[in-house]
């Protein structure tokens, strides 16, 4: 499984994060999001590994990482959520295009 080509496989692809009130729903602006999980392989100027992430919007993503508050309501526990059952429904898509 080569890593960059999952991580180029999000273009033009739709969010899979999906925040309410936070998705842009442009796929112009989906990258691949990797997770800010230390179980994932993330730490001091470390990203986690490429396969557990997700396709997001700027927003989502933005929102994900700290960059922009999360919408009213919205714990931080419910970001983790979104974030992954996006990752779920991203393997998902890696798998009907054979990237898995």
């Amino acid at each position: 499984m080569s890593q960059d080509r999952i991580t180029k496989s999000a273009r033009g692809e739709e969010c899979q994060i999906r925040y309410v009130d936070g998705c842009n729903h442009n796929p112009e602006t989906t990258c691949w999001v990797h997770s800010n999980s230390l179980a994932a392989g993330k730490g001091v100027g470390l990203k986690s590994l490429t396969l557990l992430g997700s396709y997001g919007c700027s927003c989502c993503h933005d929102i994900y990482d700290g960059r922009r508050p999360r919408p009213e309501g919205m714990s931080l526990d419910d970001a983790r959520l979104g974030f992954y059952e996006g990752h779920e429904r991203s393997l998902v898509i890696l798998e009907r295009k054979g990237l898995l």
